[in-house]
């Protein structure tokens, strides 16, 4: 579905039924940006609204440019609080989101030139859909966009992936910890079937940012944070082949996923986060037919999935977690997807 540039309603794709989450509707959103001190590609999954969340992803200072999107799909207005944390400080600023209407709003505005700092969001009313694009630049020059879907709440078990090392020797990705609660003790493991497994731990104060760069030799790996208190975290993973810039945010377990494959490179991103074996089934849709593919995974396990056609089908008899790696000559992106509840007798999805 291609998307009028000027559009200035909600497009709307409205699916009847009975079915749960995405058997019933499945949405993604891509697009390459070329604009001036703007280039690459951005995706995201389309999210149910939700009522609260976290962003640790706030990048400020020169070259770095952090804008928040939010929408209302509701009918009325809904009043929107934002908390920017910075080193133990929080600044809170109040917004008002008109009924069917998107609203950016610029973080610099708010925080200045700080270079890091989390974001926490809470509606006043409906459920909203909130997202942070990002933009690097070096002087007049494009280095990358990113589109971070929102972390729906700290936890105390976090797993993020894939984190495929793409600009090894020019950038290190960056992992981002922050303790919203109290002081957390964090053991951080880097799987990687090719280069093992990594494990480091630290320490973050209640209400702290920290930041870590991640000194990973090349391959593809799964990142998971246990953490005696509940914590958010992100990764910065940097491309130099294309160059672009993608955030990847915490995986949520599923046991059954249908999503639409884009038109460009992709591969799917299987993972097992249990301490057990899990048999996961993968159908491929396209033209020629159904390819099914059978994985069996050992615990901790990552597996990437070159898929191209039409949609894919993912179950597994455990819970498993899944994302979708997008990478093109223009850009690279991560789409991480979640379940929709389907309450009534339809789901829909608006565009604009």
């Amino acid at each position: 579905l291609d998307v009028p540039t000027a559009t200035t309603e909600f497009l709307t794709i409205n699916a009847p039924g009975e079915n749960q989450s995405t058997q019933l509707l499945s949405a993604i959103q891509y697009q390459r940006v070329e604009r001036p001190r703007a280039s690459g590609l951005v995706a995201g999954y389309c999210e149910q609204p939700i009522t609260n969340g976290w962003f640790v992803s706030g990048d400020g200072g020169a070259g770095k440019e952090s804008v928040l999107i939010v929408a209302n799909p509701n009918t009325v207005d809904t009043q929107l609080l934002l908390e920017i944390h910075i080193d133990g400080t929080v600044v809170t600023e109040r917004f008002v989101i008109g009924p069917q209407s998107e609203k950016l709003i610029s973080l610099a505005a708010l925080v200045g030139v700080e270079p890091s700092y989390a974001v926490y969001f809470e509606s006043g009313g409906a459920g909203l859909v909130v997202a942070i694009q990002h933009r690097y630049s070096d002087g007049l020059n494009s280095l990358g966009v990113s589109l971070d879907t929102a972390i729906r709440a700290a936890a105390t078990n976090l797993w993020i992936a894939p984190l495929s090392i793409l600009a090894e020797g020019y950038e290190s990705p960056r992992l981002r910890l922050f303790a919203p609660l109290a002081s957390a003790t964090s053991l951080i493991t880097y799987h990687s079937s090719a280069s093992g497994t990594l494990s480091q731990q630290v320490s973050v104060g209640s209400g702290e940012l920290i930041e870590l760069e991640l000194d990973l030799a090349a391959g593809v790996y799964a990142v998971e944070i246990e953490s005696d208190e509940p914590i958010s975290a992100s990764i910065l993973n940097p491309s130099l082949a294309p160059l672009d810039y993608q955030w990847l945010s915490p995986l949520e377990p599923i046991s059954e996923i249908y999503l639409p494959i884009p038109a460009i490179d992709t591969q799917l991103a299987i993972l097992n986060p249990t301490d057990n074996n899990i048999n996961v089934s993968t159908q491929v849709f396209s033209q020629e037919g159904i390819e099914l593919i059978e994985l069996r995974l050992a615990p901790n396990q990552l597996r990437m999935i070159p898929v191209a056609g039409s949609r894919v089908a993912v179950s597994g008899d455990l819970d498993f977690m899944v994302a979708m790696q997008l990478k093109d000559e223009r850009g690279y992106a991560v789409i991480n997807p979640s379940e929709n509840s389907n309450p009534g007798q339809s789901l829909t999805v608006l565009i604009r």
